[in-house]
């Protein structure tokens, strides 16, 4: 049995939070409970959830603090999957040092995401003064910070870690990536030179040791085969070595495109000639060293 960590988890309470992106997204419009997450993808044949990571779930700015204190409940619960979470925070505002004081050894709560591929946000957002020192304000305090950007904004993404190096940063999904692209045989000039950026941009966030990877959000469409999956995934495993990798669902948003339970089974499939080791520190054992789990 592959006892897993899922490190990327979204649920949310429409009686309780305000997501104005949902608008855009009606299959997801709808409360969505960690009940939910479980009945979807709490196991498979020779496989289980364990554990899981809540993290935001981009909720109106004003309730923000709502929402923290809210999953923090969550996570204290021993019943519930939900050990540790990362929270919203506006880390362009001079005000978010003072807020996310109150979680200097916080329990529960171990990083803050400020979602980076929004029009609010443009290329070069998170290389901002206030930004940058903001999310050194994070290591200080022993919290991470996670990176959830378009792919071709990627360096940015590199240049604040380079600025940042005494902060964990967590690059979320692989940069977005597009694994048809990274995978085509026949590729167009468009898809070359993406995937040529790609690889380069992540190469240059794997070669610094404060930033790790989350496997996941591959949003793939149609028919796809675990081929279609494995150079993204290869690469992104050569670049940040096997201490810097955690499994992801991304759920719900991942049922959208692959589906949680056939992602799982593919990412299985994919590492099952990889060593014992590599496979429990993919599944379980970095997200319990990155996201400091305790039970």
């Amino acid at each position: 049995m592959r006892h897993i960590t899922d490190v990327h988890v979204h649920v949310w309470d429409l009686s309780r939070f305000s997501l104005p992106w949902l608008d855009d997204v009606p299959e997801l419009k709808k409360s969505i409970g960690l009940d939910d997450y479980m009945r979807d993808m709490g196991q498979g044949p020779g496989w289980r959830i364990e554990k899981a990571v809540y993290v935001e779930v981009d909720v109106a700015p004003e309730q923000r603090e709502q929402e923290a204190e809210y999953i923090a409940r969550v996570c204290r619960d021993q019943e519930s999957a939900f050990e540790a979470a990362v929270i919203s925070a506006d880390m362009a505002s001079p005000e978010a040092a003072r807020r996310l004081g109150a979680y200097r050894d916080h329990p529960c709560i171990r990083g803050v995401r400020h979602v980076l591929h929004v029009d609010s946000s443009p290329k070069g957002a998170c290389l901002d003064t206030t930004f940058v020192c903001n999310v050194r304000m994070l290591g200080e305090q022993g919290m991470l910070f996670e990176g959830c950007l378009r792919t071709p904004e990627l360096s940015d993404l590199v240049q604040l870690a380079r600025e940042c190096p005494d902060t964990p940063i967590v690059l979320d999904h692989m940069g977005n990536v597009d694994p048809v692209s990274i995978a085509a045989k026949n590729s167009t000039p468009e898809q070359a030179a993406y995937a040529d950026q790609w690889k380069r941009d992540i190469e240059a966030l794997g070669a610094l040791p404060n930033v790790s990877c989350k496997i996941s959000g591959l949003n793939v469409f149609g028919d796809w085969s675990s081929e279609t999956l494995a150079p993204a995934l290869e690469h992104c495993f050569d670049a940040f070595g096997e201490d810097r990798i955690m499994f992801a669902s991304n759920y719900p948003v991942c049922q959208l495109s692959l589906g949680a339970r056939p992602w799982v089974e593919a990412l299985l499939s994919i590492t099952t000639a990889l060593s014992e080791s590599f496979q429990e520190k993919l599944f379980s054992g970095n997200a319990a060293r990155i996201y400091q789990l305790q039970r």
